[in-house]
């Protein structure tokens, strides 16, 4: 009853269609933002395009959101917010095709610095689930594109947590991020490669086993070694393998 009380708040529910205002210049720069976030029941994506004219002004559109439940078979979050990026990615993959923009540099971006880890390695080994899925992400774009943004600016938070009508008229999900309409240099500062460093123990990461083997200062005798083969003629076909 909640729900179908608050319906008719989305008749007020605006979104601007037009990427460029009428009065906002030639542009000088065209940029794609992709946000993406998880949680135990949802998780989910959503794209902004910043234009920057020549007066240094900066313009931000909702191009895309999506929004998934999460399956049914539990998960952890690590590999729902692994999902969600490579959710980005696609619609990364289908906006190239449709936006008529050229030279689109595009910034994805996350909150989990778990998830900057696994498409940052380079090293380490994961399980089929996460290794599969960096290696979607990391066909489609390249480490140096992703970066992490705190929780409280993240606009993708609205898909794993659920919006109200009200939410989606007030909040920022399809204004974007304040820090979208600012100069660079009023965003906060990304995190070091040490914050993102893969943990030892975690889950994802395949451990690896070597096997050592020792050899004695004494050799085993030719009659010992027969012992081992039914005929002389098995024990001539292993000697012959050995020495090729």
């Amino acid at each position: 009853m909640k729900w179908r009380s608050e319906l008719p708040a989305l008749q007020e529910l605006l979104v601007p269609r037009c990427y460029k205002p009428a009065d906002f210049g030639r542009i000088a720069r065209v940029e794609l933002h992709h946000f993406s976030d998880a949680s135990t029941k949802w998780y989910g994506e959503c794209s902004y395009l910043r234009l920057k004219n020549e007066k240094d002004q900066f313009h931000c559109s909702f191009v895309m959101g999506k929004a998934r439940v999460a399956p049914l078979k539990p998960v952890t979050v690590p590999r729902l917010e692994i999902t969600a990026a490579v959710a980005s990615v696609k619609t990364s993959t289908q906006l190239q095709q449709e936006l008529q923009y050229e030279d689109v540099k595009e910034v994805f971006q996350t909150d989990s610095k778990v998830v900057l880890g696994y498409i940052a390695n380079e090293t380490r080994r994961f399980h089929i689930f996460v290794a599969n899925r960096v290696q979607q992400i990391q066909e489609h774009s390249s480490p140096d594109q992703w970066r992490y943004v705190d929780t409280k600016s993240n606009p993708a938070d609205h898909a794993s947590q659920g919006l109200t009508p009200q939410g989606l008229s007030t909040l920022n999900w399809i204004t974007g991020p304040a820090f979208l309409w600012k100069d660079e240099v009023h965003w906060s500062a990304t995190v070091s490669e040490e914050s993102i460093k893969l943990s030892e123990d975690d889950p994802e990461v395949r451990t690896s086993a070597s096997l050592v083997t020792t050899t004695g200062k004494h050799f085993p005798s030719l009659a010992s070694c027969l012992e081992y083969f039914s005929d002389f003629h098995r024990a001539k076909k292993a000697v012959v393998l050995c020495l090729t």
